[in-house]
């Protein structure tokens, strides 16, 4: 009996031990680093299957900012590297350049002066010559610009952008052209100069929207129109110069100007369509291109004084003031191309670019005469009543600038500003 007892109190003492092992074991069960290893590999890549090891994590060299975004393997779609710059984008831009000119006041005087004054044969017979025979040569200019731009999403873009050209000139500079008069029957010849420029300014102003499309990774070209208005100052002097021969009516006369001063203005506007590309090399480096179809038109005016001095043969001398004035319609067809490199460093950006106007200008209508009281024989006037050398040519006008704009922009995506 004692024994039986004891027995079965040995039986419910291991049997109550084992119940508590077992107990222990659910509540706190030994890590097997396998299976947690397992376990990490399904949350970070659910893809892998529980039996497949996990790759070994390596650098992609494809995947450096620094290399080209056509290679890049985050750059799987044509938007991928431009839709993450920014949602809404503004920019200012101001800098400076420097350039070259060929004007249209200057290359005009040429042949409009010399057939002007085969027409005044017809009125004035034996009236001297203007025969051209030194052009004038490209000037320089120093330019000023300043833009401000709103872009969304880089895909649609509206720029507002004053571009102002300037040239100061000196008897140092080639800024006139040159003529001889040959010897006729009452006059000796002569040489000349017979258009100076003084001082030129032309202003552009564009209002611009535009639109580009991804075609490639790193390619975006799209159209754009320039609500464009251009105003040009030219301050110009006349000169002549005449000698009359014993034969003359008024033998031994020289009649020449020493001074004067004119002022040459256009007013024009037109619409000019346009095609616009973006070349996105680096996360950090863009190219810019835009080639615009030039049309305006509008009116100009011509209005100043020349001073003409007219020496006698007993020795008197007089001085007469003369009033050039002309004016009419102008218009201007041509190109404007403009190819820019973009660096950016955060919210700051450098372009350095180039601006072409290549231009062809025909006037419509050209009227006007020079009035005073010398004789129009003595001396060579631009045009006489109608400017038929003006309005039967188009002139050549081209303008050339280089230059650096530095920027600032502030960008606005999912309801914050930085």
């Amino acid at each position: 009996m004692k024994l039986n007892t004891f027995v079965l109190m040995l039986i419910l003492f291991f049997s109550v031990s084992l119940l508590k092992a077992e107990e222990t074991n659910k509540t706190t069960p030994t890590s097997d680093p396998k299976k947690e290893a397992s376990k990490a590999t399904e949350k970070t890549n659910p893809s892998l299957s529980p039996n497949e090891e996990p790759p070994l994590q390596t650098n992609k060299p494809n995947s450096n900012p620094l290399a080209s975004l056509e290679s890049r393997e985050d750059n799987q779609t044509p938007m991928e590297i431009f839709n993450k710059v920014y949602e809404h984008r503004f920019m200012i831009r101001a800098g400076f350049g420097i350039g070259k000119l060929s004007p249209a006041i200057l290359n005009e005087t040429g042949p409009a002066w010399f057939q002007n004054s085969l027409f005044r044969q017809i009125t004035e017979p034996g009236a001297p010559l203007s025969v051209p025979y030194k052009p004038a040569k490209d000037l320089g200019v120093n330019s000023q610009f300043f833009d401000i731009r709103y872009g969304y999403k880089n895909k649609y873009e509206i720029q507002y952008a004053e571009d102002t050209a300037l040239g100061v000139y000196s008897r140092n500079l080639p800024a006139s052209n040159n003529f001889i008069s040959p010897r006729t029957d009452t006059y000796w010849a002569s040489s000349f100069e017979g258009n100076r420029l003084l001082r030129f300014e032309g202003v552009s102003h564009h209002l611009r929207f535009s639109y580009t499309h991804p075609i490639t990774k790193i390619l975006m070209v799209g159209p754009s129109v320039n609500f464009h208005r251009y105003t040009e100052r030219n301050n110009i002097s006349y000169g002549s110069y005449s000698t009359s021969r014993p034969e003359a009516n008024v033998p031994n006369k020289v009649t020449w100007s020493i001074g004067g001063d004119a002022n040459a203005e256009y007013s024009m506007k037109g619409i000019l369509p346009g095609i616009y590309s973006k070349l996105k090399l680096r996360d950090w480096w863009e190219i810019r291109g835009r080639v615009e179809l030039l049309d305006r038109k509008g009116n100009f005016s011509v209005l100043g004084s020349q001073i003409i001095q007219e020496v006698f043969n007993d020795g008197t001398t007089t001085l007469t003031a003369v009033l050039p004035a002309y004016g009419g319609k102008v218009r201007d067809k041509g190109t404007i191309l403009n190819l820019e490199s973009s660096f950016q460093y955060c919210r700051f950006t450098l372009d350095i670019g180039m601006i072409r106007q290549d231009v062809k200008r025909t006037y419509d209508t050209y009227l006007g005469d020079t009035v005073g009281n010398v004789p129009r024989s003595d001396y060579s006037a631009r045009s006489v009543y109608i400017g038929f050398s003006e309005m039967s040519t188009s002139i050549k006008h081209t303008v050339t600038e280089f230059y650096i704009m530095p920027g600032v922009s502030f960008f606005i995506d999912e309801d914050k500003i930085y």
